[in-house]
């Protein structure tokens, strides 16, 4: 099975992270953080999608002519809208908006990897490319929101209670894709002689699992710990394991696909 080009799996991985940092900012537009923290945050969704668009057709694997980049390049252009020192409503409106419209090149680059080959599969696979990148990002937003209670110490620990609570439901979701997936691709797979259910594939799906969701799922139930007591330090600290967890997870993810042609 011929794999998608190494710069489209690059760019894919940039729009899952952007998608969940955006996604996951969405739920804390209202909170007294100040400016900076959704200018910085909002930079961290804004270089993947750069890249997104850039990477492919740097290397020549893509060309401006095939507009779905467009899609990356509008959810980046509304940075300017949710970053600045607008109303909440307004960073809220921008957020949406840039998180659909991100979704929609994270779903036209899902529809390239090769397993993909109808509406049915593009629906599980955009689901399981979404559920991905949203464990990634809100992981990762959580992890700085949680040395945010340094700069701005009245900040009430609820936030952080609730963002920690989303990540595991996204946790929960990335789950229920994964096993979706592997249902939806197990027989194209096996018609191209991939076995899910062999030793090297169990190796890989269980690496994937245990890194991006079975740890961090554990790691989301200590945070919630630490937060009973309104211990904002060890929160962090164990997000920021978490973190590179998920990375690692969402690392493997791409890795997959590009070895069985489904975003697992």
């Amino acid at each position: 099975m011929r794999g998608m080009p190494w710069s489209s799996l690059g760019a894919q991985f940039c729009l899952e992270l952007a998608f969940g940092v955006l996604v996951t900012l969405v739920f804390v537009a209202r909170a007294p953080l100040g400016v900076f923290f959704f200018r910085l945050m909002g930079a961290t969704a804004l270089v993947p999608l750069m890249t997104a668009v850039a990477l492919p057709r740097v290397t020549g694997d893509a060309g401006w002519g095939e507009f779905d980049w467009l899609w990356a390049a509008l959810s980046a252009a509304l940075y300017f809208v949710y970053s600045g020192p607008v109303k909440a409503r307004t960073r809220e409106v921008g957020l949406v908006l840039a998180a659909l419209s991100c979704a929609v090149a994270l779903a036209l680059a899902v529809r390239s990897a090769p397993a993909v080959d109808g509406a049915a599969s593009w629906a599980v696979a955009s689901l399981s490319a979404f559920a991905t990148g949203l464990v990634g990002g809100s992981v990762g937003l959580a992890m700085v929101f949680g040395h945010w209670y340094l700069t701005v110490p009245t900040l009430e620990v609820a936030w952080l209670v609730k963002l920690n609570r989303l990540t595991m439901v996204w946790m929960g979701l990335s789950a229920a894709a994964l096993v979706a997936t592997c249902i939806t691709f197990a027989e194209p797979l096996r018609a191209k002689e991939i076995d899910l259910l062999g030793p090297w594939s169990l190796f890989y799906i269980g690496t994937r699992v245990a890194l991006g969701v079975a740890l961090p799922l554990l790691f989301a139930w200590m945070t919630s710990e630490s937060l009973r007591y309104k211990n904002t330090r060890s929160a962090t600290g164990i997000l920021y394991a978490s973190t590179v967890l998920v990375l690692i997870g969402t690392a493997v993810s791409i890795f997959l696909q590009d070895s069985y042609g489904a975003p697992l």
